[in-house]
Formats: structure tokens, sequence, C-alpha cells
């Protein structure tokens, strides 16, 4: 009779399963573009701390995350349950100090170590914050940009990959159009052997690659993610992806427009160098990183940016109608995260008012989001676990 009971369930299994390969295919099949899509909570992590904490990273097994208080620089490790492992501030002078401040957000290498990018050079711990060794290139490296809430680094087997300029800023400056030509955008450090090395020159299809104009070094900022074989790169006004084999980080195998909706492309200047300028040439489309998923597919934050014209007549509202002001600027300058398969671009992905702007992606079903410190007061941090789903 048991095994009746079995068999008399196994249509409506079977049923169920079509239904849902049904739902998906239907899904699959609706262009990328015309999808409602939308974050949605299914777990967190819940550490006993008051105050303002970012995630850094977790390992690759997932049993162990890295935090960062934002207000004095203290990194936590913690366990999936929340419980503090350790936490350690070495952000200073002395040995084993990074000194300044740092140039993105801390990463494990491997179980036992961490690694920090700073000002001066790359500074490794063990988890218990005890340094264990430091990698500082011969040159004094620069940033065009730092955004040191966004994980811009790259870890491949035995490369650490960081986009690093100023190997040339003795001799060409920081921008302009002989360094244009000239410049790589990021150093491979061999962890072997302890050295840096230059690459990713502009390609020969990117619109900085030239000689006849000058670009705005901040525009070009480089932004870096991986897979297992490819190291993916985008310049932060430029609406392309290009793909390296890290066998060639001179050639790009790939190249993927990214048919935005609306991305504001900032001017060139005809001088030498680009000179002096102003908030309008930084208020431009503006891609802030991006993350290849399992799907073939980018998950990719970006700005809309404002024409010049916007600009001038949005920003004349700042002191008179603030609330006018904030009101026709997040209109007009859309923002926010999308997917790109390639192909097409999504709408802005829908997200809890909960969820803050910092993130760590490990899969289009496991996004852990830092809270929207502006929407939620504890006495405690909490981070969410999220998946892209289809917005019910």
């Amino acid at each position: 009779m048991r095994n009746l009971s079995y068999l008399s369930i196994l249509p409506f299994a079977f049923i169920l399963i079509a239904c849902s390969a049904e739902k998906e295919e239907t899904t699959n099949s609706t262009p990328l573009s015309e999808q409602d899509l939308e974050f949605e909570i299914y777990d967190s992590l819940v550490v006993d701390y008051l105050g303002n904490l970012y995630l850094a990273d977790l390992t690759e097994d997932g049993k162990t995350f890295l935090l960062l208080d934002q207000r004095s620089d203290t990194l936590f490790v913690t366990d999936r349950e929340g419980s503090i492992l350790s936490k350690f501030n070495r952000l200073g002078d002395g040995p084993g100090f990074y000194k300044t401040s740092r140039l993105g957000l801390p990463s494990f290498l491997g179980s036992k170590e961490i690694i920090v990018p700073a000002y001066r050079g790359f500074y490794l711990y063990s988890l218990s914050g005890e340094p264990t060794r430091s990698f500082l290139p011969e040159f004094v490296p620069t940033i065009s940009l730092i955004d040191m809430f966004n994980n811009n680094l790259v870890i491949h087997g035995d490369q650490v990959i960081f986009p690093w300029e100023g190997r040339l800023s003795d001799e060409l400056g920081v921008d302009g159009k002989e360094f244009q030509m000239a410049t790589r955008q990021v150093e491979v450090l061999d962890l072997k052997s302890g050295q840096f090395s230059p690459s990713i020159p502009f390609p020969g299809s990117s619109k900085f690659r030239t000689e006849e104009k000058t670009y705005l070094n901040v525009n070009y900022h480089t932004l870096i993610a991986s897979s297992s074989d490819t190291l993916y790169v985008a310049f932060r006004n430029e609406p392309v992806v290009y793909g390296y084999s890290f066998s060639d980080l001179t050639n790009p195998a790939s190249i993927q427009p990214i048919p935005f909706e609306e991305f504001i492309q900032k001017e060139p200047k005809e001088e030498a160098h680009y000179g002096t300028y102003d908030m309008k040439d930084i208020y431009v489309g503006m891609i802030q990183n991006l993350h290849p998923t399992e799907k073939q597919r980018f998950l990719l934050t970006y700005n809309r940016g404002l024409t010049d014209q916007e600009y001038d007549e949005i920003f004349a509202l700042e002191n008179s109608d603030p609330e006018e002001f904030s009101r026709k600027r997040n209109k007009t300058n859309t923002n926010g995260q999308v997917l790109f398969d390639g192909k097409s671009v999504s709408k802005v992905i829908m997200k809890p008012e909960s969820l803050g702007f910092t993130f760590k992606f490990i899969s289009e079903e496991e996004i852990w989001f830092t809270p929207n410190f502006e929407h939620i007061e504890k006495d405690y941090s909490v981070f969410y676990k999220t998946r892209i789903v289809a917005k019910k």
C-alpha cells in the first residue's frame, strides 16, 4: 500500500515540475529589458555591535565574514552566527600599519589572511590582526577616484590585480593625450616574487585610447571583476565591458557594449591635459561596479548622469529649494543595480529600503547587502542575504 501511495503522488510531482519549467521558460523568453526584478531578502547575519558596519567580504565556504566599521576603520572577523572572532585597527603609523587611508574594501586572501589595498601598497594580516607581510610597488601608486566602500580587487591564483596608476606619473603626469596612449590601467602583483607589472592598456576600440583629445581621468576610472578564466574590465564613463583571458591582459578577447536606455558621456577637450574641471564634469553616466554572474550575465551598478544643461538647472535649486533639488536630481539621474546579458539591460532592480548601497555579490541567488543606515536604527548590526527574483 505504501508503494501505491508513493506512486500516486508522482503524477502530481511531475505536474509541479512541468509548471515550474514552463514558468522558467516563459521568464527566460521575456527580453531582459522587459522583466521586472527585485532583490528578495531571505536570510540575515546579526552582529551584536552598535555602529555602522559594512560587509567587506566572506570566505569561499561562507562561514567567515569580514566587516568594517566606517568611523574607526576597525576590521571585524565573525562567524556565520555573528559571533565576533577578532577585531583590530591597523590604520596609522608604524610597522604593519597602513597610512592615510584604504583605497577600497579589504578582502580575504585564502582562508588565513586579509589583504588591504591602501595608499602605498598592499598590507596583509592574519585573521586575528597580526601583520604577516606587505607589498609596496617601486613607484608611488595613484588612483583617479577613491571608493573606500567598493571591492575593486581581483585575486587569481598567486596574482593580485588592482587598478593602480602612477607608474608613468613622473614622466607624463597623471592624465593627458600622451598618458592615454602609454598608460596601463592595472597593476598585477605576483605574490611569489613580490614583483608588480603593468597591464591593460586602453583597448584600441575604446574612446579613451586617443592622442587627439584628452579625457578627465576620473571618467576613465577602472572597474575590474573576474570569473574563473576571465578578467572583466569597464571604464567609469564608457558603457562597455571588456573581457580578457588571464593569459593575455593586453588584448580583449570580448567586447560587449552596454545598451543603457540613457547614459550621459562627457565630451573630451583638445588640450594636452584636461586642466581644471568642476562637478558637472564628473556628474555624468558612470559604471560603479560590475559582477559576472553564474548565468552569463553581469550585475552592474550605474548612474545615468546629467547633461550640462540638466546639471545647471537642477543645481540652481540646491540652496533655494533643497527638497525640489533632491527630488529632481534623483528623478533625472537614474541609478541602481541592473542586469546585462550581453544584449539588453534590465530595468533598475527594485530593493527594499532597508538595503544600503554596498553589497557583496556571490551569485544571483546570494547577494549580501549592508543596511541602509538612514532607515535603520538598532542596537545591533544586521546584514541581509538576498537573491534576484521576478517582482511579485
